[in-house]
């Protein structure tokens, strides 16, 4: 009963990851006539050596921390509030998670609109406040990136904000009700009941804003392209140009090969860090 779906996931899943390892070695241009050149470890050679990819790595590393020191919290909070049982309580939801549903070109074109230099409704009020002059996020080499790491915590807390209710709907009543009766407080409730019980969850919503650092091309192509000059530069939009506009089909193939293991050696280590935390908290306590 298990060979269709493993034929499914072999289809569209292992055959698309193992064709995409063997085309890395080849210097090929994506035509099927065009013959296929092998250059072994060239390409990812290429793409240590190219100037551009630390730019990439740096980009990635904006949005990495923006994901963990922003993104989580932000979510995390959002789900303590719809958490709760108030009048309102499904416009509130259906307001936080938008962001997830809305077309990511669509919000593009909103932020767009929304921090146009001397016209977008952001720059013209701070600069009305005298706060700011000739504000220009997006075209500024120093804000650029930062500017697209908020934009996409903005478009993905509703996404972890789900995560986080879903979890904190599945603890126990029992566990909050003995610490109230231990004289515990909202704040001791949320450090010594909630936040233990949703440590999986926590680890499972930091590897997905990790790895799905590796995955933002949308709000870069559609905020900036990757410029002003190479500032917005990540991984996925030099695949894009590689293969797309260049015709280095083998060259951005490397580029997805390197992206995927960089995705599983962070998944990895995440996992690591709290098991061995889970392990050293239970072997103080003797079990």
């Amino acid at each position: 009963m298990l060979l269709p779906v493993l034929v499914l996931y072999c289809a569209v899943v292992i055959y698309p990851l193992v064709d995409m390892l063997y085309l890395s070695f080849f210097s090929w241009n994506g035509i099927s006539r065009v013959p296929k050149k092998f250059i072994g470890f060239d390409n990812y050679v290429r793409f240590m050596d190219d100037r551009n990819t630390l730019t990439a790595f740096k980009n990635i590393g904006i949005l990495a921390l923006v994901g963990i020191f922003a993104t989580l919290p932000v979510s995390f909070f959002l789900a303590t509030v719809i958490n709760k049982k108030f009048r309102g309580l499904r416009l509130v939801k259906t307001m936080y998670f938008l962001p997830v549903v809305i077309n990511r070109m669509a919000i593009c074109l909103m932020f767009t609109f929304l921090l146009l230099p001397g016209a977008g409704p952001i720059p013209v009020l701070l600069e009305r406040l005298g706060l700011v002059s000739k504000l220009n996020l997006l075209g500024n080499i120093k804000t650029a990136m930062w500017t697209i790491a908020f934009i996409n915590m903005w478009g993905n807390a509703g996404f972890q904000m789900i995560i986080f209710s879903s979890s904190m709907a599945g603890i126990p009543d029992d566990f909050y009700e003995a610490a109230t009766i231990d004289g515990a407080n909202s704040r001791q409730k949320l450090l010594y009941v909630t936040l233990p019980a949703l440590k999986p969850t926590i680890c499972t919503v930091i590897i997905f804003i990790l790895t799905g650092t590796f995955k933002v091309f949308d709000f870069i192509m559609g905020l900036t392209g990757g410029g002003p000059g190479y500032a917005t530069e990540v991984p996925n939009t030099l695949l894009y140009k590689q293969a797309f506009t260049y015709g280095q089909f083998g060259y951005a193939n490397a580029i997805a090969v390197i992206m995927v293991a960089f995705s599983l050696i962070i998944t990895i280590i995440v996992n690591a860090i709290f098991k061995d935390r889970d392990a050293a908290r239970f072997g103080r306590r003797g079990i």
